[in-house]
């Protein structure tokens, strides 16, 4: 058969060898209704170079940014596991990836948010909004991305949770199944496999992120969890209890919770705090690097009899100071977690998630809309029909009706022996303010996981490193430098061995301003000579007064 195709070969008239660009045309079209069984691709386009597409809104309704541009590339669709579940519904995992026709040998699973449901263009979307770096597939990363098994109508859409593998498709499974199929496809596109595969999220995509790297340690070489919602039962329950403790101030002074603190008011919990805290790192500068020397004292803002100006109404006092704290146990112990005094809290981006905000259509409450459902309905097995009424009692019959769906949900393993084993890097970046998934219930986790790792003679900062923004909420925003580059640093430590001790940050908030954002537990500290405004003035040290 051999000597029979030469032969032809050498008989049949020279012909033109065909283009790259052809050869990307035809391999791209050749998906298009493929078919094995498990996977079915629905669409396969060679899409060129352009503006890149929008995706569906979040809560705060579509982004107004400029769409940026994108390299000419193959898009693909499909559909994983196609199957009838609870209620004669149907279910699939869909999936979208998206192939550079230059691709750079990199791999990106991209994650999702909310309670998934609904596939956004996989693009690589940050886990910092406020970053200025080009997009992943811009700079050649085939990306994919997925509605992690069920398809909603929003991503506050919990109705799948009636269905047994659809809850264990969003809270684990689905992650190896797509990683599989995108890595298949990129074979049959580009004829070799990855060189390196990443994760990167934000939010849930965090939680879908760390789920990565315990649950497929093998499946990923670095994974970057932005805000990660790994304790996500206890987040929902604490954060439930707060907006309660909010809500009980506000029904007590007549008034609707999102409009419970005025501007005036903020700004006088801000300017409190900055008082206390701000220069604890040796620089005056509007942040706060160094929360572990930070004690501030909500309560000393009360007004005092007959006092009504600069300072709070005590019953928003004793609102916070219960908030704060979270949901205890009879001993006085906390059960949930607790939030942490930083710079944004009590802005917009924060005070959405907190209490809501007024809006000329009414007032928007994220709080509602999303973390009461997934608590009561998605958590809660069964479903916790009672009315939400906030209090510590409460909030241990959350958690304990949540501990079986949160048994294959919560991403608070610290075993990663097979992960670190073949090289894998973890990268964990969070805000102080984020308003969701409570910053001091991260470091206790990393704290857990330096621990055990050493209990087992192993060093955790050798394949996972955690990283602080001060000011920054929920992905981004807040009163903070939320504009760098984190995967790249990743990339760097994959791909080099370059371990980052820190990766320079700026923003909008503060304009010609740069920091070092430093590996936990180090913080920037100022060397007192430097001009403010350069990274170069400060190094990473340790934190407390101490360490001055």
């Amino acid at each position: 058969m051999i000597l029979l195709a030469l032969a032809a070969s050498l008989a049949a008239p020279t012909a033109m060898a065909s283009s790259p660009d052809a050869d990307f045309a035809t391999g791209c079209a050749r998906l298009q209704g493929l078919s094995e069984g498990w996977m079915v691709v629905t669409g396969a386009h060679d899409v060129a170079e352009g503006p890149a597409p929008r995706g569906p809104s979040g809560p705060n309704g579509e982004s107004t940014e400029p769409l940026p541009t994108m390299p000419r590339h193959c898009a693909i669709t499909a559909r994983l596991e196609q199957r009838t579940g609870a209620g004669g519904t149907p279910y699939f995992i869909g999936m979208e990836l998206r192939v550079p026709a230059a691709w750079n040998g990199r791999f990106l699973y991209q994650g999702g948010g909310g309670m998934d449901g609904m596939i956004v263009p996989a693009l690589g979307s940050p886990i910092n909004t406020g970053t200025t770096s080009p997009l992943p597939l811009a700079q050649g990363y085939a990306v994919v991305s997925t509605d992690s098994g069920h398809q909603g109508k929003n991503f506050d859409d919990v109705s799948f949770a009636q269905d047994q593998q659809s809850k264990l498709d969003y809270g684990y499974a689905a992650i190896g199944k797509v990683s599989e199929a995108a890595k298949h496809l990129i074979v049959k596109i580009k004829g070799r496999a990855p060189d390196h595969s990443y994760f990167m999220g934000c939010s849930n995509g965090g939680r879908e992120a760390m789920q990565a790297a315990q649950l497929f340690p093998g499946d990923f070489d670095g994974v970057l969890a932005g805000d990660p919602a790994f304790h996500l039962s206890a987040a929902a329950v604490l954060t439930n209890y707060s907006g309660w403790a909010y809500t009980d101030a506000a029904t007590k002074l007549g008034t609707h919770s999102s409009l419970l603190f005025s501007p005036v008011e903020a700004g006088l919990i801000q300017s409190a705090l900055l008082k206390a805290c701000d220069g604890l790192d040796g620089a005056v500068d509007g942040m706060i690097f160094d929360h572990s020397a930070c004690h501030f004292d909500i309560a000393t803002l009360a007004c005092a009899n007959g006092q009504t100006a600069g300072c709070l109404n005590p019953l928003k006092v004793q609102a916070i100071i219960r908030a704060y704290r979270g949901p205890r146990n009879n001993a006085g112990q906390p059960i949930a977690g607790s939030w942490t005094f930083d710079t944004a809290n009590f802005t917009p981006d924060w005070l959405i998630w907190q209490t809501g905000i007024p809006t000329p259509k009414g007032p928007l409450m994220v709080l509602q809309d999303l973390v009461r459902k997934s608590l009561t309905q998605y958590f809660a097995y069964p479903q916790y029909k009672l009315p939400l009424k906030g209090g510590d009692a409460e909030a241990a019959t959350l958690l304990a009706a949540s501990a079986q769906t949160a048994s294959f949900t919560d991403a608070t393993s610290t075993q990663y022996s097979s992960f670190a084993g073949h090289g894998g890097k973890l990268m964990l970046v969070t805000g102080w303010s984020d308003p969701v998934f409570s910053a001091s219930d991260l470091t206790a986790y990393y704290d857990r996981l330096t621990a055990d790792t050493e209990a087992q003679g192993g060093d955790a900062s050798t394949f996972a490193r955690l990283f602080m923004v001060p000011g920054m909420t929920h992905c981004g925003g807040g009163v903070a430098l939320d504009d760098f580059d984190a995967l790249t640093s990743l990339v760097r430590w994959v791909e080099k061995g370059d371990a980052p001790n820190a990766f320079i940050a700026k923003g909008k908030a503060f304009p010609g301003v740069e920091r070092p954002i430093c590996a936990y537990p180090t913080v920037a500290r100022y060397d007192g000579k430097g001009p403010l405004t350069s990274a170069a003035s400060f190094a990473c040290a340790a934190p407390g007064r101490a360490g001055a």
